[in-house]
């Protein structure tokens, strides 16, 4: 059995907390209409490696809550008094400025003003097409998600903007600070040999114990599908249901010393965070061939390895960016020789003559 060494790499995009080093309060809007400012990622002032501007062609969708008086999202969410200001409202770029609203903001259709008094909690997700609701002691919550639905849609909501009376820049714009986290997991693979088993050669110029070998297909098995996202009280998926399996590569694809993307397009990379049991049976299956020549010929085996996901790490975490990279490696599976020689076997046989 040849011998396949699959290990899991897992890339993190880290979305830390928003550091804030200047906050500048809306001075020049005279008007007190409401607005927001965008990014995917953490930011202070200025884009780092690991921060996106959200793009002004997409969208977004918005909930506010008023909290009364010197109240607190923290302390008043749930009192009568604290109650849905702005009703999942879509919320888009604007370069040109249409009275009360300036050029170059983020904003709703209709016209919102800040309170005069108390103060207002943000939530929003993207994209608007996602049906969500909006509650005090749930947040945003996406029930019954199903990925297969929503084919490699980038579900994602933003930290809750608490408190907020008036518009700020934190980030590029003036406005309500909502900043983008991802909500789903997202995959890919990557597959090399472990050594240049064609011994450098290349078609047409094989010879005797070259060996070539080519991706057919790496299948992820019984994952599930479904589930319900909940902001509040914990941050989280539940609700797990379908049972499903995602080609992500079929085809025919050589595999060498360079670790090379495999994926097929319409693969589906985004996928639903769950836990791995001990007990599950969610796996990575690779098959792929090897062609052993000859001399004159090649012989070609079929392999299928597999590898229980709860064997390399325990679940698809929200906001993770996970790489698997696997390794074909055969240096184990060298053919060694045996030799011996059985002992003449000693017959004596008389002659009279």
């Amino acid at each position: 059995m040849k011998k396949m060494i699959l290990l899991a790499a897992i890339a993190s995009i880290t979305l830390a907390s928003c550091v804030k080093n200047e906050v500048t309060p809306d001075e020049e809007n005279g008007s007190n209409a409401i607005s927001y400012q965008t990014v995917v990622g953490t930011m202070s002032r200025a884009l780092s490696s690991s921060q996106t501007t959200f793009p002004t062609t997409s969208s977004f969708g918005s909930f506010a809550y008023f909290v009364a008086g010197n109240g607190t999202w923290e302390e008043n969410a749930n009192d009568k008094t604290t109650t849905l200001y702005i009703n999942d409202e879509e919320i888009k770029y604007y370069s040109l400025g249409i009275d009360p609203f300036l050029a170059e903001t983020w904003h709703a259709t209709a016209v919102h003003y800040w309170p005069k008094q108390g103060s207002l909690t943000f939530f929003a997700y993207t994209p608007k097409l996602i049906a969500v609701t909006c509650g005090k002691a749930t947040g945003i919550k996406a029930e019954n998600y199903n990925v297969n639905d929503n084919v490699n849609v980038d579900f994602m909501v933003a930290d809750i903007a608490e408190d907020k009376k008036q518009n700020i820049t934190t980030y590029e714009y003036n406005g309500v600070p909502t900043l983008f986290r991802h909500k789903l997991t997202q995959i890919g693979f990557k597959i090399k040999t472990a050594s240049d088993y064609t011994n450098n050669h290349i078609t047409g110029s094989y010879v005797a114990g070259d060996k070539v070998i080519d991706l057919k297909s790496i299948t992820i098995k019984d994952v599930a599908n479904v589930g319900t996202y909940t902001q509040l009280p914990t941050e989280g998926w539940g609700g797990h249901s379908g049972t499903v399996d995602y080609i992500h590569f079929s085809g025919n694809q050589e595999v060498t010393t360079t670790s090379t993307v495999a994926k097929s397009d319409g693969a589906q990379t985004i996928v639903l965070p769950q836990t791995f049991a001990d007990d599950d049976n969610v796996n990575i299956t690779i098959m792929y061939t090897i062609r052993t020549y000859n001399g004159i010929d090649f012989s070609t085996e079929t392999v299928t390895e597999t590898k229980k996901l709860r064997d390399l790490h325990g679940a698809w975490e929200m906001n993770k960016n996970i790489t698997y990279g696997i390794t074909i490696d055969l240096s184990s599976q060298i053919i060694y020789w045996d030799p011996a020689i059985e002992n003449w076997e000693n017959v004596d046989n008389g002659i009279t003559i």
